[in-house]
């Protein structure tokens, strides 16, 4: 398959090189989960995309704390396990 890319605005359209059978194929299994080819296609594509992967709300106020200085210090690996109250030989 090869693939050709035009850029309007924010968005970029797709081509991609197919048989008809192949397009026919897609397009039903699409139809089946409600989708255009456009959602379908990407559906699978943003499983594995980084940018879509957005931190919770825990992560964002951790990621806060730090940042302001707050949260535990640990001096060495043996600190940490010591402070989240865990033996790593266990």
């Amino acid at each position: 398959m090869g693939a050709q890319a035009q850029h309007h605005h924010d968005k970029a359209k797709v081509t991609i090189d197919c048989t008809v059978d192949e397009r026919a194929y897609i397009k039903m299994l699409a139809a089946k989960a409600h989708m255009n080819l456009s959602e379908f296609i990407l559906s699978y594509l943003r499983k594995d995309s980084p940018q879509e992967r957005k931190p919770n709300k825990v992560t964002l106020d951790a990621m806060r704390e730090s940042k302001e200085g707050k949260g535990i210090k640990c001096d060495s690996i043996e600190d940490f396990w010591e402070k989240m109250g865990m033996n790593p030989s266990a």
